[in-house]
């Protein structure tokens, strides 16, 4: 996954309010860029946060 990606990712998820339709929004964006569901997620308040673990789970290494 490259920055631009989780960043992208990260602000679509912010957008939404309650925090569990992040998480849906989260998993449905991975999910449409072929990634798998994430097992665990973080706590979806922090847009530098959120680009951090993406990368983190999803970049190739």
């Amino acid at each position: 996954m490259s920055k631009t990606l989780a960043a992208e990712i990260a602000d679509r998820t912010l957008v939404l309010v309650n925090p569990q339709n992040r998480l849906l929004a989260l998993t449905a964006a991975l999910g449409r860029h072929g990634f798998a569901r994430p097992v665990e997620a973080p706590e979806l308040l922090d847009r530098t946060k959120i680009i951090a673990w993406l990368l983190e789970a999803y970049a190739p290494r």
